[in-house]
């Protein structure tokens, strides 16, 4: 894709210049880095308050899935109203109900009405996610995709660092944790505002059908899946594992801080060799890295330095697994068909963060030493034996890549 034939933006009759572009990903990253604050620090508070109340883990799990399933749900519903609305609007829509909705937990104290409120809450964080990907991909050029992407997905991921930190400032208790979030995601919206005329227009009729996503793009959709299922399952169980390998618990907690760390770091490297690479072959590595350091795991899980080294790779790889899976997404689809081929990857994506932690609980179960690392070196070799396999295919006529 070139700067000339590069998608339009909602101002009809002319492409973004190297300015625009540049404005409009501070103004995403911005945003996003808000959002990103609004998962980190939502999810564990809302976990932390029910244990509070005496809920069992069950309970607590189900209430902390719902965001999830909201994404798994709703996202086709919200493509179509993002595409009636218009990008910047849908996305400051979603703050502002995801505000709402954490701001009002205090309110009503009780489980189901938290239960609805997590989903609500879900459903809003989904429509900046959900267009806030297409609007980058539509941003960046192909020659800098990787770079952009990973610019992005690092200010994201570092919002959701900055999320636990933040609830060691507030507390758990009371209405400030609830208030400061809700108040750190309606601000997200103000960013967007200077730019919200650069914002890409989604159709309202695509020529392009969810269905249709998986037999076009199936290696970007397999590294959405295993994204989620590797890094949700890595939340849950690292500092399990660690502490079940005879780590002290602060160890076993760091490891998931390093975990983080790595994937925030090393997305910038991954990105650039995917530009000067290819992103189909670059995902292979990051799979094997993956695989690679997942075994390694099981080999020094009871050492901390290693395990810490290791934790760091297994993160960046991971990571990387969803910014090149996204990549390639902006490579195959034009403009037009991103929207719905961005819906059905966060869709993935979101099935596989439900799937992981309970297949990973299960193997830990199994073999406290050798069932996480093994079921995250098993997705890995997926995707590794997947964009092998599709190497194959060559560029269109079109400039863009083969089938995916």
């Amino acid at each position: 894709m070139t700067d000339e034939t590069a998608p339009q933006a909602e101002t009809p009759g002319r492409t973004l210049s190297l300015r625009e572009r540049r404005h409009s990903l501070v103004a995403i990253v911005f945003h996003m880095t808000a959002i990103g604050i609004a998962f980190g620090a939502s999810i564990p508070l809302t976990s932390l308050v029910l244990e509070r109340w005496g809920e069992n883990a069950s309970v607590i799990g189900l209430v902390g899935a719902l965001p999830t399933l909201a994404n798994v749900v709703l996202l086709p519903s919200l493509r179509a109203l993002a595409a009636r609305l218009g990008t910047a609007r849908a996305m400051m829509l979603g703050s502002v109900v995801a505000a709402v909705s954490i701001g009002v937990m205090p309110l009503v104290p009780e489980v189901w009405a938290w239960a609805l409120l997590r989903f609500l809450a879900g459903a809003g964080l989904a429509l900046p996610w959900l267009v806030g990907e297409t609007w980058i991909n539509v941003v960046a050029l192909e020659h800098n995709r990787g770079r952009v992407i990973a610019i992005y997905s690092s200010a994201l991921f570092a919002g959701f660092a900055i999320g636990p930190s933040l609830l060691a400032l507030t507390g758990t208790e009371g209405w400030l944790p609830f208030l400061v979030i809700a108040a750190a995601t309606a601000m997200a919206v103000l960013p967007l505002l200077p730019v919200m005329s650069l914002a890409p227009l989604l159709p309202r009729r695509p020529g392009l059908r969810l269905g249709q996503v998986v037999r076009h793009a199936p290696t970007m959709l397999l590294a959405a899946l295993a994204a989620g299922f590797a890094e949700f399952a890595s939340f849950s169980l690292l500092p399990v594992f660690g502490v079940r390998n005879g780590l002290a618990e602060p160890a076993a907690l760091l490891l998931l801080t390093v975990f983080l760390v790595g994937g925030i770091l090393l997305q910038l490297p991954f990105g650039w060799l995917g530009d000067r690479w290819t992103r189909r072959p670059t995902l292979a590595l990051a799979g094997l890295i993956g695989l690679a350091a997942a075994l390694a795991l099981g080999f020094v899980g009871d050492a901390p330095l290693a395990a810490g080294a290791v934790s760091f790779l297994l993160g960046g790889a991971i990571l990387a697994l969803y910014n090149l899976g996204l990549g390639l997404l902006g490579d195959r689809f034009d403009a037009a068909d991103l929207g719905v081929a961005n819906a059905a990857f966060i869709m993935v994506y979101s099935a596989g963060s439900l799937i992981g932690p309970a297949v990973g609980g299960v193997a830990t179960e199994f073999s406290p030493s050798w069932g996480l690392p093994a079921t995250l070196a098993g997705i890995c070799a997926l995707v590794v034996a997947m964009a092998l396999w599709r190497e194959g295919g060559s560029r269109d006529g079109t400039g863009k890549r083969g089938a995916g």
